[in-house]
């Protein structure tokens, strides 16, 4: 069974008592996690932690856990309320606690599930000033005999009121309801993805955003930010994970014409639901995903917007020569040698287009690793590196043409490149961006200052498990507004108002 750990974004901290936090905002880790609809429970939508297949470990090898949003006083008392059922009848542990390294526990008791919806309470007392955030509602579920779905949860002050909680529930409506789906693409390619849509504008159909990482094997959850202010303004998301990675089928290979033709894939699923709007279709990519998504859209003018993040720009194959050339003089390959080097990488990789016998391709490769060493590194570096340029995925980042596709598009484009960005080079691919957009009269290519890869602010030091994607306020407020504007041509979100995006940043 795919394990998958699922760290979803706390909700506001300080949020107002009488807010019932959907079952988007449950962390769940240990288990497969899976998000359906259910009309049984309040909100119609509850996530799925499946029972794992070795459970003779500790309880908490796999748990569900939600932070409580509320400050508590010492001696107040706190109500955390939810709805759970499980797929046969089991009893688990829940409690609320603090977290490492002590992990108090304020309150805990077992419950026992069925196979029918229960709204579950428990209460305790805080022994000491708690600020918001640092205590959790948390089930353990590591011995669980059979999946256990959980649905939206109320924490409220106090003694526990049940008329109050029955209406509150009543009236409950998410912001957003997950939905797990899967999308075909190639034959033997079934790709996991994560629909969110809007669950306070309405039926839809609505305007989508599908969401495209960078390069590796990527799963779902790399925007949640992103999906979270899209949601608030009535636009669906979609992200899945990569095929052969999580719990899509398939084999893993990251070249760039598959991933184009499994972006393509997610855009017919997605035309083919009646909750979809589909020709609100848009893309918003990050570094490879930023290459993929202005590929599919130059194929399908149907395509209603492109966000490119630090997005590659440039002429077939000079994008990479350049920034191979620029790689190896940063590692001492300069002058002659930087020439020589990236001659035989050329040689190499025309035998390779070419499909050439073996008798070819090996005296083009020991060229190249005979380059290298000359150029100053050791044998061992030579080939290590040469093993890694010699592959079916920089294969397909040598043949890339990502100019070629801009030009085509006459979709909106919002192309943002970062100022401190060590991946991609901001001042050789943004004036390549805006000489391949030129004709595109609503493109608007833009550097954001003092932000990383990853759209984050360099101060925060390099990406982790806590600081997602898109996390500059700067950043995420350009690009919500913009979607928003054009995915709402007619009538503007209260985001959009009064502000002006230039077409073109000069």
């Amino acid at each position: 069974m795919a394990r998958a750990c699922v760290l979803l974004w706390l909700p506001a901290l300080g949020a107002q008592a009488q807010d019932v936090m959907g079952v988007g905002t449950w962390t769940i880790w240990g288990t497969r996690v899976t998000f359906v609809q259910d009309g049984a429970v309040p909100g119609d939508n509850a996530v799925t932690a499946a029972a794992r297949d070795d459970r003779a470990g500790e309880p908490w090898a796999s748990a569900a856990s939600m932070a409580l949003p509320l400050a508590l006083k010492a001696g107040e008392r706190v109500s955390a309320t939810f709805w759970a059922r499980a797929a046969r009848p089991e009893t688990v542990p829940v409690m609320i606690n603090g977290g490492a390294p002590s992990y108090a526990v304020l309150a805990s008791r077992t419950v026992d599930l069925t196979p029918d919806w229960r709204r579950i309470t428990l209460s305790g007392v805080a022994p000491t000033d708690l600020a918001a955030g640092t205590q959790f509602l948390t089930l353990h579920l590591g011995r669980a005999p059979a999946d256990v779905l959980l649905g939206p949860v109320l924490f409220r002050p106090g003694e526990p009121d049940d008329a109050d909680m029955q209406a509150t529930f009543a009236g409950f409506r998410p912001a957003q309801r997950v939905q797990d789906v899967r999308i075909p693409s190639d034959p033997g390619v079934v790709l996991a993805g994560r629909l969110r849509l809007p669950g306070r504008h309405g039926g839809g159909p609505f305007p989508v955003v599908i969401l495209l990482s960078g390069s590796g094997p990527g799963k779902r959850g790399v925007f949640p930010l992103v999906e979270d202010r899209l949601l608030a303004e009535g636009i669906a998301t979609l992200d899945y994970d990569k095929r052969g990675v999580g719990e899509s089928t398939g084999t893993f290979l990251d070249t760039l014409g598959l991933m184009e033709r499994d972006a393509a894939a997610a855009v017919a699923y997605l035309r083919t639901r009646q909750d979809i709007d589909g020709g609100q279709v848009a893309f918003l990519g990050l570094s490879q995903g930023a290459y993929v998504g202005p590929a599919v859209a130059a194929r399908d003018p149907a395509i209603a917007a492109v966000v490119m993040l630090a997005g590659p720009a440039g002429e077939k194959g000079t994008l990479f020569i350049d920034d191979m050339r620029e790689k190896l003089a940063k590692a001492g390959i300069a002058g002659d040698a930087n020439d020589r080097v990236v001659a035989a990488l050329q040689a190499l990789y025309a035998a390779r287009i070419a499909e050439a016998p073996p008798s070819v391709v090996d005296p083009a490769r020991q060229a190249l690793i005979d380059g290298c060493v000359a150029g100053g590194w050791s044998l061992a570096q030579a080939q290590a590196v040469v093993a890694e340029l010699d592959t079916p995925v920089v294969l397909s980042m040598y043949l890339a043409a990502p100019n070629e596709a801009l030009a085509m598009i006459r979709v909106p484009v919002l192309a943002l490149y970062a100022g401190q960005d060590t991946v991609i080079s901001t001042p050789r691919t943004l004036p390549q961006a805006r000489a391949a957009l030129r004709n595109n009269p609503d493109a608007t290519v833009m550097e954001l200052p003092g932000l990383n890869h990853g759209f984050q602010h360099v101060d925060t030091g390099q990406p982790g498990p806590l600081e997602p994607a898109m996390s500059a306020p700067e950043a995420l407020d350009l690009v919500a507004r913009w979607l928003d504007t054009h995915l709402h041509p007619a009538v503007p979100g209260p985001a959009a108002q009064g502000t002006v995006i230039p077409r073109r940043a000069q």
